[in-house]
């Protein structure tokens, strides 16, 4: 499971914006984590569908945090912005299995012990939790 780059940026894009009082560029946040603007851009629209991130116009318009840094569950962010948080295709809703026995499947029963511990970190830790180094981690 490796998670993708857009993932990576919006949380970067998340804690820069946690750090800021008041709204955002997304000239400033496209400097200050070395992204393209129209790409904080489009990042910042997936967040903003999802009521993370809020939006103004204007002069002193920007982007900023819809929420507190302690209320951003990891696992909002990569809801939105994965396809799948699975670590392998059976543990996907249709548990599609290629040997078709995924109840009598050693491998079936590890991955699925070891997903139910991912999302439990991905939900339990918020950005607030990366902002003070103080992961949940069990």
């Amino acid at each position: 499971m490796q998670i993708n780059l857009t993932t990576d940026y919006a949380l970067r894009c998340v804690i820069f914006l946690s750090q800021k009082d008041d709204y955002v560029s997304s000239k400033e946040v496209s400097d200050a984590i070395k992204i393209s603007r129209e790409f904080v851009q489009r990042i910042m629209q997936k967040l903003k569908k999802a009521g993370l991130v809020g939006h103004s116009m204007g002069a002193n318009g920007g982007y900023r945090l819809a929420k507190k840094p302690d209320e951003i569950k990891l696992i909002e962010i990569f809801e939105v912005m994965e396809d799948t948080m699975r670590i392998n295709r059976c543990m996907e809703e249709d548990t599609y299995c290629s040997i078709g026995m995924p109840e009598s499947c050693n491998m079936h029963h590890f991955y699925e012990e070891l997903q139910e511990k991912l999302d439990r970190y991905f939900a339990e830790n918020t950005i607030g939790n990366i902002l003070n180094s103080n992961y949940v981690l069990d």
